[in-house]
C-alpha cells in the first residue's frame, strides 16, 4: 500500500511533467544534447542513479515538438525496443555502459528504423560518441524538493545523496 503512494507519485509526475520542471542541470545537459544531435546520430546522456536521466528523457518523450527532432520513442529499457511508427529517434534508457552492449543496442535500433539515438547509461558509453555527464547539484535538490511540496508531497527533511531519495520515502508514508 505505501509502496502505492511512491508510485502514484511518479505515474502523477510523469502525466503532468513539464519543460520549466526541469532542473538547472537538466536544461543544460538537454541543451548540449540537442547541440550534439544536431550533427550526430548518437549520443550518450549518463550520470549517477537518481541525478534525473529519465526524468529528463520523459520530458523529450513527451513535448518531443520543442526539440524539431521529430517524433520520439522512448524505451525503458534495451529489451524493449521495438519499431515505432511515425518515429525516427529512440532513447533507450537503464543500457550498460560496455561496448559490446552498446552496439547491439545501435544495430537493434537502427533496424528498426531509428535514424538518431539517445542513449542513456550510469558510466561514460564505452564507445566513441558524443557524451553528455549530467551531475546533481545543491541548486536541483532544492528545486525538486520544492516542486515535490508544491504538488502535496511532504517535505524531505534530511539532506539527499540524489533525486531518488527525495521520492523513495513518499513510499513509506
Amino acid at each position: 500500500m505505501k509502496m502505492n503512494f511512491m508510485v502514484a507519485l511518479l505515474n502523477r509526475m510523469r502525466r503532468e511533467l513539464r519543460w520549466e520542471w526541469l532542473t538547472p542541470s537538466q536544461r543544460g545537459a538537454s541543451e548540449q544534447l540537442a547541440d550534439f544531435l544536431s550533427v550526430h546520430d548518437v549520443v550518450n546522456l549518463f550520470g549517477e542513479h537518481g541525478v534525473g536521466k529519465t526524468f529528463l528523457a520523459w520530458v523529450w518523450h513527451k513535448d518531443w515538438q520543442q526539440l524539431g527532432f521529430g517524433r520520439i520513442a522512448y524505451f525503458p529499457f534495451p529489451s524493449q525496443i521495438a519499431p515505432v511508427e511515425g518515429c525516427r529517434f529512440a532513447i533507450v534508457d537503464n543500457l550498460p555502459s560496455r561496448r559490446e552492449a552498446v552496439r547491439d543496442v545501435l544495430r537493434q535500433s537502427r533496424l528498426c528504423g531509428f535514424q538518431q539515438t539517445l542513449l542513456i547509461t550510469v558510466h561514460a558509453a564505452d564507445d566513441q560518441m558524443p557524451k553528455v555527464r549530467l551531475a546533481l547539484t545543491e541548486e536541483d535538490v532544492t528545486q525538486v524538493a520544492n516542486l515535490l511540496q508544491s504538488l502535496g508531497y511532504p517535505p524531505y527533511a534530511d539532506q539527499p545523496r540524489n533525486l531518488w531519495e527525495l521520492v523513495v520515502p513518499l513510499g513509506r508514508v
